[in-house]
Formats: C-alpha cells, structure tokens, sequence
C-alpha cells in the first residue's frame, strides 16, 4: 500500500516539473504589456496596460536619459497607445523614443512643452494633433517619423522651431493643419512654411443633432439685411478679449474683429458683402463658439 501512494505521488511531482518550465516559457513569450504595469515618474504617475500608456498627474514629467539605457520606466514596453491627461505640463526628453509600434498620441491642452527626442523614432506614428498650449518644441522631437503624414498644430502663432524637429522627414509631402486663421501666418514661419499647409476651424463642436445644443452662437435677426447681433455664450462673458472671425462658404477669412467683452452681445455690419451666408467663429482661443449669418 505504501509503495503504491509512493508511485502515484512520484507521478504527480513528474508532471509538475515537466509543466513548469513550459508555463515559464510561455509566459516569456507574451509581451510585457499584457500584464498591467505602473509607477511613479517624478510628479507623475503611468499606468500600461493593453499596449495603452497613461500618463496623469500635475506637473513636468522627469527628463530621461538616452538610448540604449533610457531611463524611462516604460522604455522596453510594447506601446501602441499614448493618452497624456490634463495636468500633465510637459513631454520630457527621450520621453517615447523608439516607441516603434506607436500609432496613436493624445496630448492635452495643459502641455506647454516637448522635450528633445521626445518622439524620436516613432516609426508607426502616421499622425498626431498639438494643442494650442504647446509654445516650446525642442531639437529632434519627433525626429526619423517617417510614416507622418498628417499633423494638425493647433497654436494660432506659429512656434519658432530648429529645422531638425523633423530631421529625416519629407515635410514638404506631409500635411500641416492650422486654424483657418493662422494660414497666412504659417506659410511665412520657418520650418512650418514647407509643410503642405491646410486651414481648419480649429476648437469647434457640431451640435448634438438630437437635442440641438453644441457650442452654437446666437445670432438675430438671422437671416438678416446688413446688421445681426451676436450673443456672447455665457462661458465667454468673462474674457477680456475675444475675436470674431467671419468666411465666405469656400472657408476663406473674410475679415476678424476684436471684440472687447463689455455687454453681453454686439453686432455685425455685412452692408458692403454680397447676399449668401457666412460661417462665423468666435473665439477665444482655447475654445470656439460658431453660427451662421445668412445675409439677404
């Protein structure tokens, strides 16, 4: 009776050794991101999980330092996504470099600056959109992106940049999305001049097609002979400048007006302008409310 216990015991501890270095084997081979992994960097904390890298909290993320020993503490990660939260004041350098896999980037509108090498190498990255808080972009930030195609620079003045921001990129065939606005502005700036630059209306909502509301202006009598007043939205009554830009429908700017927020609404003259309707936007430049006047 012993020895069969003794047999069957034996078996079961076989099995156990022979199973183990497979399980090691397998779980080596799955990339590190399957697992959730995060920490503290700095004021910072990160947070990887799914391929996807958060980063949150109030404050300068830490410098790092450069390849092949980066000091990022997600440096030898599989990175495809990148969400950087409100609150966050920079993009350090060396921060993603040879993020190879990366393909998608959110910054938030509290980035003021990206570090040099920031995103270095970002092989995959097709595009990404820069909030109009970012004013310092340093040397070789997003240098060797080769796959870019599209980027979209919300920053109504253009940001004096050293040409190698984009070393080893043909910007000239990549695409360049500024506020509709700043076109004229950018096609003078060096470095953005030689993108292919394209207006947009940037920081601007459509209304929610169910209920109406959106970041609509109110304007009357719409349509209107020659004057229409505009109510200042109530998020806007506290700015002390606003600007108010009208188009024609082929999104050419027609003409800005400064706009000194002393009452809650002003009005617009279209005496001199042909009959048809006219986007406008007012801004203040974080932020657009837009309508249309339709001049009879």
């Amino acid at each position: 009776m012993k020895k069969t216990i003794a047999t069957k015991s034996n078996k079961k501890t076989k099995t156990f050794f022979f199973l183990s270095p497979f399980c090691l084997l397998l779980f080596s081979l799955l990339p590190f991101s399957v697992f959730a992994q995060g920490g503290i960097t700095g004021p910072l904390t990160w947070n990887l999980e799914n391929d996807t890298l958060t980063i949150s909290g109030r404050g300068k993320m830490p410098d790092y330092t450069s390849p092949p020993y980066c000091s990022a503490p997600w440096y030898n990660y599989s990175i495809t996504t990148i969400i950087i939260e409100n609150g966050v004041t920079s993009i350090s350098r060396f921060a993603f470099v040879h993020c190879f896999i990366l393909s998608s980037v959110s910054i938030s509108n509290t980035v003021t600056e990206i570090g040099s090498c920031a995103f270095a190498e970002c092989l995959s990255l097709t595009s990404f959109i820069l909030p109009n808080s970012v004013v310092r972009i340093e040397e070789s930030a997003f240098a060797r992106c080769n796959a870019l195609t599209t980027i979209t620079n919300l920053n109504p003045i253009p940001v004096t940049i050293n040409p190698n921001v984009f070393y080893n990129i043909n910007i000239s065939a990549c695409t360049l999305k500024v506020p509709i606005a700043s076109v004229s502005a950018y096609k003078k700036a060096e470095v953005w001049k030689e993108f292919n630059i394209v207006g947009i209306e940037a920081g601007i909502t459509d209304p929610d097609p169910k209920t109406g509301s959106g970041d609509q202006l109110v304007l009357y009598p719409n349509p209107s002979t020659g004057t229409c007043n505009i109510t200042i939205p109530e998020e806007f009554l506290f700015e002390s400048s606003l600007i108010l830009s009208i188009y024609d429908n082929s999104g050419k700017l027609l003409q800005q007006i400064p706009i000194e927020n002393e009452a809650e609404s002003f009005n617009v003259q279209l005496e001199h302008r042909a009959a048809g309707v006219y986007p406008v936007v007012l801004s203040n430049g974080r932020k657009s409310y837009r309508g249309k006047i339709v001049f009879k």
